[in-house]
């Protein structure tokens, strides 16, 4: 083994074994984190309003996914601010490398680069006629809120927001019968709003996966 590809273990190693308590006794998946770079291609085909959702790279991520038993445990809204493309989303002060604890602004390539795996995976919401450009509203909605980060992850707090639940929200507001549109489980006692939702082509378009067995973009659509 090259002295690269040891420290690519090492490193996802000191990913999945690092000392947080929410893994204690949990068996939990060793992986080496290569981030993902997005072509050129992809920033001519986005819009405001997609959608990204990613498998993140922390030990919490793999918390999350051992309760919904998905491939994905994080997500936000896809934005553009001075010819530059963001994402907004929101996560706890922890996971944050600016320390905000709730809804937040990063740039595209930053939401991309904590991706574990080759997973990501971008869709554009369908369901409502034009919906790209209310979504993106919602977003900046909760982002000028400075709603803050839901530790607690219970589904009815709308004054604190875990990822997917500042999603369901926006995508309740926009909706035009104000129902929702996720996929919703019960989990461990608990309601989750599982990312499968993203995957349903009668209400998002895909636009752009990162295959994780060839690691690499292909494009979904012309």
């Amino acid at each position: 083994m090259n002295k690269f590809l040891t420290l690519l273990f090492f490193s996802g190693l000191l990913f999945s074994c690092g000392s947080n308590e929410e893994q204690a006794g949990e068996e939990t998946t060793k992986y080496v984190h290569i981030p993902p770079a997005l072509p050129e291609n992809v920033y001519n085909d986005i819009a405001p309003g997609d959608i990204i959702i990613r498998k993140g790279n922390g030990p919490l991520s793999y918390h999350l996914m051992n309760n919904t038993k998905e491939d994905y445990s994080h997500c936000g809204t896809i934005v553009k601010e001075n010819n530059e493309w963001m994402v907004i989303h929101t996560i706890g002060g922890s996971g944050s490398e600016d320390d905000i604890d709730g809804v937040q602004l990063i740039t595209l390539d930053e939401f991309v680069a904590h991706s574990a795996d080759s997973m990501l995976f971008i869709c554009r919401p369908i369901f409502v006629d034009s919906a790209g450009p209310k979504v993106a509203e919602r977003a900046y909605h909760y982002l000028d809120q400075a709603t803050p980060f839901d530790h607690s992850f219970s589904l009815y707090t709308e004054d604190k927001l875990y990822c997917s639940e500042l999603l369901f929200y926006m995508f309740k507001e926009v909706n035009t019968d104000n129902k929702n549109i996720f996929d919703v489980k019960k989990k461990h006692k608990s309601y989750m709003l599982m990312f499968s939702t993203f995957f349903n082509e009668s209400k998002f378009e895909p636009i752009f996966h990162l295959n994780p067995n060839k690691d690499e973009w292909y494009v979904l659509h012309e």
